[in-house]
């Protein structure tokens, strides 16, 4: 399948980027300006509010103090009715020392309604803002009768002013830097893009021009440019890389023409090594069958005499002879067992098995169904971590790895009770991590590097085997770009690692010239093809 064509992208020239640019930050500046103008100007006409509100409201309370130590409503509501004739004056009270109104005098305007005001104590001294166009102030007043220190509170006033001309102002304010904003940016749009243009853009181009011609093999092209800055550097830059490029293409072809002799020579060593490396494999393969079958023809000769032998004189030998027979013949059922695990461990590397993809989870579940009889004789859980990954891998042999290795946890755990068991799995960037753990009698420090070697195994564990089972998920864990170890400590449990690269496992693209299994068979040739090569 050819590749599909890259969908085209809609392309924004560096014109255009330049001009974005330059007038964003046109733009964030004016904003930032007009903000910080509109702010100063926003709060001195606020603090001139309440400078004029507070002015106002101290006159009313001094003019207030007589009133309400004498208790003369009349001129109490005379003096709040005659602060309505100031245009910013919108509401008028006056409250005796028990909180009491004893005067009110309010605008009612049919756009601003009935204000209402919220009950505070007479003592009380505040300024609260109503909305954005009213701004209320309340003062206690305090009368001297014969000395400052025997103020006494007689009431208090209140009053609402008019804060509206401040906010049209600051509407005002904010309408002109808008257009004041817009009316830079407008100016700054034809200046910039034709600044751009002249002082950016054309330079480039021609560098571009410049550039496409060195791609098509011309090397007498050069950027003419007399600028002192950095786009006249890089000009130079790209005389000079020109030049450079010029005498390597020279250099590289003489080069070439001696590297294509040097490869062809190299190509007929590398063939008559890849010839002598599949008949050294051949002989190999002929070996390890002629010993196989010299090894296990002895042995069925003498496991047959020895059954011959009990069968026709079983009732005329003592049991000692019986006994000894049979153990002849169970000692020569494990060397041939032996011998075939050995057989099949040497062709681990070099005889591999179709791949496919592989559901670890059902495998796991299909080996826990396989050692059922043995998991409940033992009183053994073994339990399956979650999310197990599926992977492009040899079937067969992962399965023969993993049933080492929980055959062993479940030989070695002795006799013990609450015996455990758990797969797990996690990843990395680069490799695929399986974990058998056990909480058995664990291995000493000393034999974890040599109980992955072939007739190896751990001292003192008083259980029966041939020391061929974790080289050969060694072996597999070589294909596999990974590695082997264990985890473990006298009396606290064993964990065994194993770990397979991504890049090992992963599926290959359909190609109708290549095999799935191709690339691996060869493997071993690809190795010797490298240490001739180095």
């Amino acid at each position: 399948m050819g590749l599909s064509k890259p969908e085209p992208r809609l392309r924004i020239g560096l014109q255009v980027k330049s001009v974005l640019v330059l007038t964003v930050v046109v733009l964030a500046v004016t904003i930032v300006g007009g903000w910080l103008y509109y702010a100063a100007t926003r709060d001195i006409l606020r603090s001139a509010d309440h400078s004029h509100a507070n002015n106002l409201i101290d006159s009313l309370s001094v003019a207030a103090a007589s009133g309400l130590t004498e208790g003369n409503r009349e001129s109490l509501q005379l003096l709040a009715t005659g602060l309505l004739d100031r245009a910013d004056v919108h509401y008028v009270r006056i409250l005796n020392r028990n909180g009491d109104t004893v005067a009110v005098a309010e605008r009612v305007s049919p756009d601003a309604g009935r204000l209402t005001l919220a009950a505070r104590p007479v003592s009380l001294s505040y300024e609260a803002p109503k909305g954005t166009r009213f701004l209320e102030i309340g003062r206690p007043v305090v009368v001297s009768p014969g000395h400052k220190r025997n103020e006494v509170l007689a009431g208090a006033v209140r009053l609402v002013l008019d804060t509206r001309k401040t906010t049209n102002i600051l509407a005002d304010v904010r309408r002109e830097i808008t257009i004041l904003a817009a009316t830079i940016v407008l100016c700054v749009l034809p200046l910039g893009a034709l600044l751009v243009w002249r002082v950016i853009v054309l330079p480039i181009r021609r560098l571009m021009k410049a550039t496409r011609q060195l791609a098509e093999g011309d090397f007498s092209t050069r950027v003419e440019t007399c600028r002192n800055d950095e786009i006249g550097e890089l000009a130079g830059s790209f005389d000079i890389m020109v030049e450079k490029l010029n005498a390597s293409y020279r250099r590289l072809r003489l080069a070439n023409e001696s590297l294509e002799r040097k490869v062809a020579e190299r190509t007929d060593e590398l063939e008559r090594a890849n010839q002598r490396l599949r008949r050294e494999m051949a002989d190999k393969e002929d070996f390890l069958r002629a010993v196989s079958h010299d090894l296990n023809a002895p042995l069925r000769n003498i496991a047959g005499m020895a059954t011959m032998i009990c069968m026709k004189y079983r009732d005329e030998l003592p049991e000692e002879v019986i006994a000894r027979l049979q153990r002849i013949q169970s000692n020569v059922d494990a060397e041939t067992e032996l011998i075939g695990e050995l057989l099949e461990l040497s062709r681990i590397g070099t005889r591999l098995e179709r791949r496919r993809m592989v559901d670890f989870d059902r495998l796991f579940r299909s080996l826990r169904d396989s050692f059922e009889y043995e998991l409940k004789a033992k009183g053994i859980i073994l339990e399956i971590g979650e999310e197990m990954p599926r992977l492009y891998v040899e079937h067969n042999r992962m399965r023969q790895v993993f049933q080492n290795l929980i055959d062993n946890a479940i030989k070695y755990m002795n006799g013990r009770t609450n015996g455990m068991i758990r797969i797990g799995y996690d990843r990395t960037d680069r490799m695929h991590r399986f974990s058998v753990t056990d909480n058995g009698p664990g291995i000493a420090p000393s034999d974890h590097e040599r109980i992955f070697q072939v007739f190896r195994r751990a001292t003192s564990t008083g259980v029966a085997g041939k020391g061929v089972g974790l080289a050969m998920v060694k072996s597999v864990a070589a294909n596999y770009d990974g590695q082997v170890w264990v985890e473990s400590e006298p009396g606290a449990g064993a964990k065994f690692y194993v770990s397979l690269s991504v890049e090992s496992t992963v599926e290959p693209s359909a190609d109708p010239d290549r095999t799935p299994d191709s690339g691996r068979q060869i493997r071993p040739l690809e190795r010797a093809q490298l240490t001739i090569t180095s």
